[in-house]
């Protein structure tokens, strides 16, 4: 009798357990398992080209791994990279790489993402400001040009020049005007739009505030440097050194007293308890630990500050969380609405750079804080309809590297529950915001940015003391 309850039970278990799975997988929880689909390596046609090789990899590798398109936009891609594959002997391997970008970019996927390690750049970075494109880091030797306006790329207009990178950077205005920074400061990339006519060199319109216009013929960084699509807002940071830059000169580091977001650097984390404001404030460049700072710790120690002082509201900076693992951020969102009380506020502060799991965790903190919630600065870098959650891709030789994206997020109305696109963590961690519009608009200068003026927090005083402008 024991034997036959023994065998009936470990059937139920079993069944029990092939039920589970079988739902997880109904649910999408094969998404989890990140895996590359072929090809694992190029084509090996007799006589076939490095360039033609690289082409016949990157369609197939693309197609059997990007997840984010649609019939039209995945026949879009097709049609561009077989007429790609015609012509591409005749490309360096620079443009080559550029024409790859544009290829992907058919799929509009902010995520999905070509990055070219040998793609030569200029000793300087820009940044845009609400008056302009800015040199905010700049290599011994280039001091004269650091903190100056660029007026003028190649002969044409900035925003010109903005205009031809749009179709090979996928994404909402902000992102698109983020990423062609990196764009902006490689010859080989304005050559491929027709704004070069050099990859060796760009000839540089600029002006320092009160001074003439000058120009400068710079030329290329002899070795090309590391870079990141998600994290090169870094170069706007005092003290950083990020991607080769150790050594270089920062606009940044002459702004003093810094600013609340700069204070804490290099530690993407800092909070403080503002007393006259009864604010707790807490600045995430990021949604990963670090070896210093275990994130989840960092934001229950930030809401028991909250607790403590009975804080009435809060400031979460999220202007440049460019992404990592959202759900180590998980309990933040839930606790915070939970610890400020129905006449507070949470007052989130956005950008360009909040991606990623850094959107997620904004997006979760309206949904659990609702009206409460306020949004301040710029808006964000993606759609709230984003896919992600993929995987990097190394092309074989070249090095090139591809981000390609698996699974879909909607912070907009939330998952449904057999949407196998929608990431699977999404249906049990809800993020669901409706919109996450700029309530407070806040752009800074870059005379603002070098006096140290904060003018998101500066609004979000302001709306504090009932006195908005």
């Amino acid at each position: 009798m024991n034997m036959r309850w023994l065998r009936i039970s470990v059937v139920a278990l079993l069944a029990a357990a092939a039920f589970v799975a079988v739902a997880l997988f109904l649910i999408g929880a094969g998404q989890l398992v990140r895996t590359q689909r072929g090809p694992q390596l190029p084509a090996t046609e007799p006589g076939l080209s490095p360039h033609r090789t690289q082409v016949v990899y990157f369609r197939d590798v693309v197609l059997a791994n990007e997840r984010s398109g649609s019939s039209a936009q995945v026949n879009a891609f097709e049609s561009f990279t077989r007429e790609l594959y015609w012509r591409s002997d005749a490309l360096s391997d620079e443009r080559l790489t550029l024409e790859l970008a544009k290829a992907l970019a058919v799929y509009d996927n902010a995520h999905s993402t070509v990055i070219d390690p040998r793609l030569h750049r200029v000793p300087l970075r820009f940044h845009w400001f609400a008056d302009g494109l800015y040199v905010v880091k700049a290599a011994p030797g280039m001091e004269a040009m650091l903190g100056s306006r660029v007026l003028a790329i190649e002969g044409r207009d900035p925003e010109e020049v903005l205009a031809l990178l749009r179709p090979y950077i996928p994404g909402v205005e902000g992102w698109q005007r983020y990423r062609s920074e990196y764009f902006l400061s490689a010859p080989a990339a304005l050559r491929v739009l027709g704004a070069s006519s050099d990859e060796s060199a760009l000839l540089i319109d600029y002006a320092k505030p009160g001074a003439p216009r000058a120009s400068l013929a710079v030329g290329v960084e002899t070795k090309p440097p590391d870079a990141d699509a998600f994290r090169e807002f870094r170069h706007l940071l005092p003290g950083d050194e990020s991607f080769g830059t150790k050594g270089w000169l920062r606009a940044a580091d002459t702004v003093t007293p810094p600013p609340q977001r700069f204070r804490g650097l290099p530690s993407p984390f800092a909070r403080a308890w503002l007393e006259d404001l009864g604010a707790e404030y807490v600045r995430l460049n990021g949604s990963n630990s670090t070896g210093e700072v275990d994130l989840p710790s960092f934001l229950e120690a930030a809401v028991d500050e909250i607790e403590a002082h009975h804080g009435k509201n809060a400031i979460v900076d999220l202007r440049f969380d460019w992404g990592g693992n959202y759900m180590l951020a998980r309990r933040f969102a839930p606790r915070l609405a939970s610890a400020i009380p129905a006449d507070g506020k949470v007052f989130v502060i956005t950008g360009p750079n909040t991606f990623s799991a850094g959107l997620i965790l904004a997006a979760r903190i309206k949904h659990f804080a609702g009206p409460r919630t306020v949004i301040v600065g710029e808006p964000v870098g993606d759609r709230l309809r984003f896919w992600a959650e993929g995987l990097d891709v190394v092309m074989p030789s070249t090095g090139v590297e591809l981000y390609l994206s698996t699974a879909s997020h909607d912070l907009a109305d939330g998952c449904r529950w057999l949407d196998r696109n929608c990431f699977v963590l999404d249906k049990f961690f809800p993020a669901s915001a409706g919109s996450l519009g700029v309530a407070i608009p806040a752009r800074e200068t870059f005379a603002d940015f070098a006096a140290g003026r904060d003018v998101a927090m500066e609004r979000i005083r302001n709306a504090l003391r009932g006195t908005v402008q």
